[in-house]
């Protein structure tokens, strides 16, 4: 087991070279906001999406020509339906204000849209009282155009370039395997958000969580974290 030491501002001024955390990258649907799963499952099942298979990985490389672009909008359509039901994680704002307040950097990683992205950026983000709306710097934003997409460790690498801060100083936070994967194989500190049908991803988490404000307690007081968890393995899709 290795520590990481309370990342406040604090601390970090007590203590600059501290193994701590010092940017938190998000994954987006289901961990910014609410859980999509439903239409997950709809968007699998409309495209005959085999088992074993991801989704993006599926239409990308075993589709081509007007049967690929057919499935492309079918996914379009499925993630317009869902924006209708985005809403923010519970806590979300709480974990956010921790952050702001202690000066950690903040990005978004997700396999969605542009057009999602912006929804939640312009549409739900925008409608937060005007205090909150200032503590949504995510800065960079990567959407699925950005390849390849996860688990590749590659966006969150990039996010540590961008910043300039090694990759054991990020935390991945997502609902998903491949967010999991994504942070372990970059050498990052991966956080699970627990809903009750994503437990068989725990194995690849060094943190887990039932509400995203819980990682403030784990932020402002320091954690353990076990570091013989490897990206080696898949743990499904």
């Amino acid at each position: 087991m290795i520590r990481y030491l309370p990342s406040t501002k604090k601390d970090v001024a007590a203590n600059p070279k501290a193994r701590c955390i010092r940017g938190v990258v998000f994954d987006m649907d289901g961990t910014l906001t609410t859980s999509m799963t439903e239409h997950l499952v709809m968007m699998r099942r409309v495209i005959n999406v085999p088992d074993g298979m991801r989704t993006l990985e599926y239409v990308d490389t075993c589709l081509e020509g007007e049967e690929r672009e057919e499935a492309h909008r079918r996914i379009i359509e499925i993630e317009t339906d869902a924006m209708a039901h985005m809403e923010l994680s519970p806590g979300l704002v709480e974990l956010m204000e921790f952050l702001y307040d202690n000066d950690i950097r903040t990005a978004v990683i997700t396999r969605n849209s542009r057009l999602a992205v912006d929804h939640l950026l312009n549409n739900v983000i925008s409608k937060q009282p005007h205090k909150h709306k200032g503590l949504f710097k995510f800065d960079p934003i990567l959407d699925r155009s950005f390849k390849p997409t996860k688990p590749s460790p590659d966006s969150l690498l990039h996010v540590s370039r961008v910043w300039g801060i090694p990759p054991e100083q990020l935390m991945m936070v997502g609902d998903h395997g491949d967010d999991l994967l994504c942070g372990v194989r970059a050498g990052s500190i991966s956080a699970l958000l627990r809903y009750p049908d994503n437990r068989v991803f725990e194995s690849k988490a060094h943190v887990v969580v039932d509400r995203i404000s819980e990682l403030v307690e784990h932020l402002s007081n320091g954690f353990d974290v076990d570091m013989s968890i490897t990206g080696d393995d898949d743990v499904g899709v």
